[in-house]
């Protein structure tokens, strides 16, 4: 879920105001408003973003909002958690539920979220920020330095996590494309070799 952000073209009208909060710093108010602007961004998924439910899987650790005027209009999760890569457990900063609303794509204003992303996760000083997205915005990402994941054959990585369902409901899941890192405090080459299991969900 980590796709809605692609568009990044001209400069939005009037600059957003952009802020790096703690989960436990939002209000109910905040909630509120993530879960709305998130529902109609990600619609396939707007049954989970109901009243003041404004995460999909795991709850984040930092959120990244810009907002116009009360309104949000960007948003970037982030949560320190420890994958398993091969045989080594690494802790790495998963960022997820990356979206600018649909009112506002094409502006730059995606450009501008992973700019402000990449801010928060050397805030939280992991050595890699680590998220899962489709074939189809990988650019977008690639050219804010994101980098994809392969072996040293240059083989795709594949990951396993447990999605759930809004009712509780929980599917092992095996993705063999779409995984990215961001390099923080680390090179790709310290990237441990093989494939990734997430001891708990995803954000």
């Amino acid at each position: 879920m980590s796709d809605a952000a692609q568009h990044a073209s001209p400069q939005p009208d009037a600059a957003p105001v952009w802020s790096t909060v703690a989960e436990g710093d939002l209000t109910l108010d905040d909630h509120e408003a993530l879960a709305a602007m998130l529902a109609r961004t990600f619609d396939a998924y707007d049954h989970w973003y109901a009243g003041a439910r404004s995460w999909a899987g795991m709850q984040p650790e930092l959120r990244v909002v810009a907002r116009d005027g009360d309104v949000v209009v960007a948003h970037a999760g982030l949560r320190r958690q420890f994958v398993t890569v091969g045989e080594t457990d690494l802790l790495v900063t998963a960022v997820g539920m990356v979206a600018v609303s649909p009112t506002a794509q094409g502006t730059g204003l995606g450009g501008a979220l992973l700019r402000h992303v990449d801010a928060a996760l050397e805030r939280l000083g992991s050595r890699f920020g680590l998220l899962e997205t489709g074939e189809a915005v990988q650019g977008f990402y690639r050219g804010a330095g994101w980098l994809p994941l392969g072996d040293t054959s240059g083989n795709a990585v594949t990951g396993h996590y447990t999605a759930f369902s809004a009712d509780g409901a929980g599917v092992l899941v095996s993705q063999d494309e779409g995984w990215l890192i961001r390099e923080v405090s680390a090179t790709a080459a310290e990237w441990p070799d093989g494939d990734i299991r997430w001891n708990g969900q995803m954000v």
